[in-house]
């Protein structure tokens, strides 16, 4: 499902307060949808020019716009203005509190697309909207599982009800890691990241059977929560099954896919008196390790490959320094 919102957000929302809009024509026009976070400017549509108005968007006028329209007959005004509305204008930004010529409240109302007016300058208005509609109609998703910070890597840990996933966030964040969602992971894809979050009811709280609900700021403070992190590490929790084949060596890196998105990803078996807080902490210093390049598994499989076959290795250094010789002596010549 495609995330919308509703032009009085524009009016009501807190993300859109610095900018001070105000309603002025269109008030029928308030449910109006915004499906698209890019901002428009009309510009060349001005002048007849509409193959790429998009509906939905927020249409801004700012200085040069409201220039060429006040230099047109009052006829031509509403000419415009109306061809622009039945594009599918969601609604009209006018920005730096430039007088709008009576024709384009006419037309507003007439054709219920709402126009608002911001004293703002018009780079400023386009910077405001479009980083709170990048947050707003952002694709999103929500898990059952728990997002944790770990050594500054954001891990979500994914498995059935009641395999441990709580459990082991309480062991982390006694370790001094820090929980930013239990249970209920909201996620949402801005720009290139995925970022995660907590409902905003159930904030900081964790439930354990046995023992209940408990809130982890309270009990452990500030430094163990956090509002939101980055999603860059999955670790699925998963009851031992007797027989089923586990990765034992870590070669072939696998991924699980959120929102379009490839994570890093591993399945660590879950039996008796396994310590899951701290293979997790591994798996996290591990993938850090990966990320500055350095992947353990595969070192060993080259040093074991260059201990089984060491005439092959001697092969190939052989031929890389025949051909730095080559190169050193193309280079004289």
């Amino acid at each position: 499902m495609i995330p919308t919102m509703a032009v009085r957000e524009l009016l009501t929302d807190d993300g859109t307060e610095s900018l001070g809009l105000t309603l002025v024509a269109g008030e029928n026009g308030l449910d109006n949808l915004v499906t698209r976070a890019r901002i428009q400017k009309p510009g060349l549509a001005l002048a007849g020019f509409l193959e790429y108005i998009h509906s939905g968007r927020i249409q801004v006028l700012g200085n040069s716009e409201m220039i060429f329209l006040q230099e047109r007959p009052p006829a031509e005004r509403a000419r415009i203005m109306a061809q622009l509305c039945r594009q599918g204008a969601s609604c009209f930004v006018v920005t730096g509190g430039i007088d709008t010529p009576n024709e384009l409240l006419e037309v507003a109302d007439r054709h219920d697309v709402p126009l608002l007016t911001t004293d703002v300058a018009t780079s400023n208005t386009v910077d405001g909207l479009s980083r709170f509609l990048e947050d707003r109609l952002a694709p999103r998703v929500v898990v059952h599982g728990v997002l944790l910070d770990i050594y500054g890597l954001g891990v979500l840990l994914l498995g059935d009800s009641g395999v441990g996933k709580s459990e082991s966030a309480l062991d982390l964040i006694a370790r001094g890691h820090r929980l930013v969602s239990d249970d209920v992971v909201e996620i949402k894809r801005v720009g290139d990241v995925l970022v995660g979050t907590g409902p905003e009811l159930t904030r900081y709280h964790m439930e354990l059977r046995g023992l209940g609900i408990v809130n982890v700021k309270d009990l452990f403070g500030v430094s163990a929560v956090r509002l939101t992190k980055f999603l860059e590490y999955v670790i699925r929790l998963d009851p031992w099954k007797e027989g089923k084949p586990y990765d034992r060596l870590g070669l072939d890196d696998q991924c699980h896919e959120i929102l379009g998105f490839q994570l890093p990803y591993v399945e660590m078996p879950v039996r008796p008196g396994r310590n899951l807080a701290v293979l997790i902490e591994v798996a996290a210093r591990n993938h850090l390790l990966k990320l500055k390049g350095y992947h353990p598994a595969k070192q060993l499989a080259r040093r074991l490959g260059e201990r089984l076959h060491p005439t092959r290795a001697e092969a190939e250094d052989d031929v890389l320094r025949g051909a730095m010789v080559r190169d050193r002596e193309d280079t004289e010549r």
